[in-house]
């Protein structure tokens, strides 16, 4: 059974100084390029045939980071893998965002920033590609937290208001088997 293993990016600029990305694109700190380098010994503990990246500077950089002193190499870079868009709240403080109590509906499944997407319309826009890329490899996808949880959430067959609940640390692996066809039967069966 092929094996998917997930990793978010290192800590972004956005993330040190408190503010929603999305889809801007914010590159790695210091400390973020180091803990890509840091995370490296994951690479040995799964297996790993082919490596994607979202083209956002912070996940493709992490990627390159990660695989620098490794036989590995980045397969593809692609759009597909972006953070979700936080629309109007892109550059906004979280805390600002907190203090409003609107925290709930970015953590809601079907609740949407101000012309953003939802955690649903993540997994409705990232499925199908991966549908149409999986196959027997062992893949290692670097991205971000929304389309991390999301997708990682969906596998695990986690509730969908509770998806938003998790956040994956800067650099954390999460590793899962994925039967072939299962990214399908996600899209097919989304709530």
């Amino acid at each position: 059974m092929p094996i998917w293993s997930f990793i978010r990016h290192g800590e972004s600029q956005a993330n040190a100084q408190g503010w929603f990305a999305g889809r801007v694109d914010t590159p790695l700190t210091p400390r973020g390029e180091q803990q890509a380098v840091a995370a490296r010994p994951h690479l040995h503990s799964v297996a790993i045939d082919r490596v994607m990246a979202s083209d956002l500077e912070r996940a493709r950089r992490t990627a390159e980071l990660l695989l620098e002193s490794s036989s590995l190499s980045i397969e593809l870079v692609t759009p597909h893998l972006r953070e979700r868009f936080c629309g109007d709240w892109e550059h906004r403080e979280i805390a600002a965002i907190e203090a409003t109590g609107d925290m709930k509906i970015f953590r809601s499944w079907a609740g949407r920033p101000p012309g953003g997407e939802s955690l649903r319309d993540v997994a409705a826009r990232v499925l199908p590609f991966l549908a149409g890329v999986e196959d027997q490899r062992d893949t290692l996808v670097v991205a971000h937290g929304a389309l991390i949880r999301t997708i990682v959430g969906l596998l695990d067959n986690t509730a969908p208001e509770e998806i938003g609940a998790w956040r994956p640390a800067n650099c954390e692996f999460v590793t899962r088997d994925v039967p072939l066809g299962r990214f399908g039967q996600l899209l097919a069966t989304l709530p």
